[in-house]
C-alpha cells in the first residue's frame, strides 16, 4: 500500500513513513500497515485479481437491490456459502469457514468506531470555492468572505 492518503515518505524497499492519522486509525483497529515493494506488480497483483474474481463471483449477473441493509445481508449470505464451499488456498485440508470459525474467539471485539474528523480552517472565495488539499469544492454563497471548516 502506498496510497497518498497514508504515505507521506516511500524510502528503500517497503520502509514508509506513514502520516500520522493514518497511524492513528491502525492503532485504533489495532491492524499494522504493511507497504508495498515500489514497481513489484506481483504484490499488488494478487490483492487486485482476488477483489477481480470476488466481483465476477458475487455481482454476474447484475443485482437489483434496494438498499444497502438488502445489499449487506446479501453479500453476508453469498460470503458464508463460499467459504462453507471451497477449501483454503494454503490449508487444504479445511474449508475457509472451518478456519475462521476456529479463529473467530480469538478477534478482538472493536469497542467503538475510530473518529476520523478533521477540521481546517478555509477562506471562502468570492467564487463560492473553498481550496483544501488541492482540490477546490463549492460553497454556499452565505460564506463567501467568512472562515469555514471542512469536516472530513
Amino acid at each position: 500500500m502506498n496510497m497518498k492518503t497514508a504515505v507521506e515518505s516511500v524510502f528503500v524497499g517497503k520502509d514508509r513513513q506513514f502520516n500520522r492519522r493514518f497511524l492513528q486509525m491502525c492503532g485504533h483497529y489495532l491492524a499494522e500497515p504493511t507497504a508495498c515493494t515500489p514497481a513489484s506488480g506481483r504484490e499488488k497483483g494478487q490483492v487486485e485479481n482476488q477483489v477481480g474474481n470476488l466481483r465476477e463471483r458475487l455481482f454476474t449477473p447484475r443485482l437489483r437491490i434496494t438498499s444497502y441493509e438488502e445489499l449487506n445481508a446479501w453479500l453476508l449470505d453469498r460470503c458464508v456459502a463460499y467459504a462453507k464451499a471451497n477449501r483454503h488456498p494454503e490449508l487444504t485440508d479445511q474449508t475457509i469457514w472451518q478456519l475462521f470459525e476456529a479463529e473467530r474467539a480469538k478477534l478482538v471485539p472493536i469497542s467503538s468506531r475510530f473518529d476520523g474528523f478533521r477540521a481546517t480552517q478555509a477562506a471562502l472565495s468570492k467564487t463560492c470555492l473553498v481550496r483544501f488539499d488541492n482540490n477546490k469544492y463549492p460553497v454556499a454563497a452565505r460564506a463567501v468572505g467568512r472562515p469555514v471548516s471542512d469536516d472530513r
